[in-house]
């Protein structure tokens, strides 16, 4: 059986669809079911299941309907009454804000060439242009991993 916190990851990721009848032709390969389904769909519907096959959402509706739409090796995850909600996309953030504490920033301001700028790397860098250095071009993911191979980072260019 796929681990709740799984289940709810895939959906994430997912957009609703409305309708049972959207998935008569499909099968699911893992069926949310038991729970609080909310689609966001044009009435902001609550369903109890979730229909789900080769990574899409194939339905929502009663967990009977669901079930039925579930292959023979389908997972079944009871949700036991929990809450299931879209991905949500922040589509505007202040990363640098977002860190733990401002102390802890890399700041690139006034850094001249992209080896220097690497090497300062330890939790969020901001505050710089591709144009500060002489390289005149933004680091590459390799130059990011080679410069913190042992935890993740995070840049923030401009807005970008």
């Amino acid at each position: 059986m796929l681990g709740l916190g799984k289940a709810l990851t895939i959906f994430t990721v997912l957009y609703l669809a409305s309708p049972a009848s959207l998935a008569s032709a499909q099968t699911a390969d893992t069926v949310l079911f038991n729970g609080k389904i909310l689609t966001v769909d044009k009435d902001f519907s609550v369903q109890q299941a979730l229909a789900i096959g080769h990574g899409q959402v194939l339905a929502s509706g009663t967990t009977a309907a669901m079930k039925k739409l579930a292959s023979e090796k389908a997972t079944l995850i009871d949700l036991g009454g929990r809450t299931v909600i879209p991905g949500l996309t922040d589509g505007h953030i202040h990363g640098i804000r977002a860190a733990l504490t401002f102390g802890t920033e890399v700041n690139w301001i006034g850094v001249s060439t992209l080896k220097e700028a690497l090497e300062r790397i330890r939790v969020v860098a901001g505050g710089w242009t591709e144009e500060q250095f002489e390289e005149k071009r933004r680091p590459d993911a390799l130059e990011v991993t080679e410069a913190a191979p042992d935890h993740p980072v995070y840049i923030q260019h401009l807005y970008d």
